[in-house]
């Protein structure tokens, strides 16, 4: 690696070192909020409660009430987007990165709702 290399290599890692946490910062923040959580926490509990007055065994209500939260956590929602070809569905990204990622988990997410 020369010089010229190196330095270009070094301007990318500072860059990604000063937008990364943030840009994950408000992602989270954006998917998080206290109202959300608050709607998730009643959703699940919602869940358990329906699934066990069915009739359901509650070790089996557990299991898929967990399951539940797993499929809404922010995670792997973000994993599952990250993962697809190309590490963004193969589209091509222009513009605001960050606005492009929130928009791609909020669609993921809504999905899961789904």
């Amino acid at each position: 690696m020369d010089i010229e290399e190196t330095e270009e290599l070094k301007e990318v890692m500072e860059t990604l070192n000063e937008t990364v946490p943030s840009l994950i910062s408000g992602i989270v923040e954006a998917i998080y909020s206290a109202a959300d959580s608050e709607k998730l926490a009643k959703s699940t509990a919602n869940f358990y409660k329906e699934l066990v007055d069915a009739g359901m065994d509650e070790e089996k209500a557990y299991q898929l009430t967990r399951d539940f939260m797993k499929s809404r956590d922010i995670t792997s929602v973000i994993q599952g987007v990250l993962k697809e070809e190309g590490g963004f569905g193969g589209e091509e990204v222009s513009g605001d990165i960050g606005e492009e990622i929130k928009k791609k988990v909020k669609k993921k997410m809504e999905e899961k709702e789904e």
